[in-house]
C-alpha cells in the first residue's frame, strides 16, 4: 500500500473514534432558523468542510491564473527554435559543446 492510503485509513479510523465518542446532541440557532437535536460531530465536521471549501474558493483565481501562464510558457517553448551548435564547435566525449570562444579550462597553460 502507498503512504497516502495508509495515512487516509488512519485518519478515517480516528474520525470514526471521534464520531462514536462525541454523541452529544445540540440545538443550532442562526438568525431566525433553528435546527434541533443535531449531533455535535456533524456540526464540527460541517464547519471543517465549509472552511476547506471556502479556502479553496479563495485560491481558485490564483490557480487558474497560474495554469494559464503555464500553458502560455509551454506553447512558447514548443514554438521556439532548437538551439543548433556552431559548425566549427568541438564536442567532447560527453556530448557537451563549450562554444566557439572557449579557450580552455581553469588550468589553462596558454599565456
Amino acid at each position: 500500500m502507498s503512504g497516502k492510503v495508509i495515512v487516509f485509513l488512519i485518519l478515517a479510523v480516528l474520525l470514526t473514534i471521534f464520531t462514536f465518542q462525541n454523541q452529544l446532541v445540540i440545538n443550532i440557532r442562526f438568525f431566525q432558523w433553528e435546527i434541533v437535536d443535531v449531533p455535535l460531530v456533524v456540526v464540527l465536521l460541517s464547519g471543517l468542510i465549509f472552511g476547506f471549501l471556502l479556502a479553496m474558493m479563495m485560491q481558485l483565481p490564483r490557480i487558474i491564473h497560474l495554469k494559464r501562464e503555464l500553458k502560455k510558457v509551454v506553447q512558447e517553448l514548443e514554438k521556439s527554435e532548437e538551439i543548433v551548435a556552431d559548425k566549427d564547435e568541438d564536442v567532447d566525449s560527453e556530448g557537451v559543446s563549450m562554444g566557439s570562444d572557449y579557450e580552455g579550462g581553469f588550468f589553462n597553460d596558454k599565456e
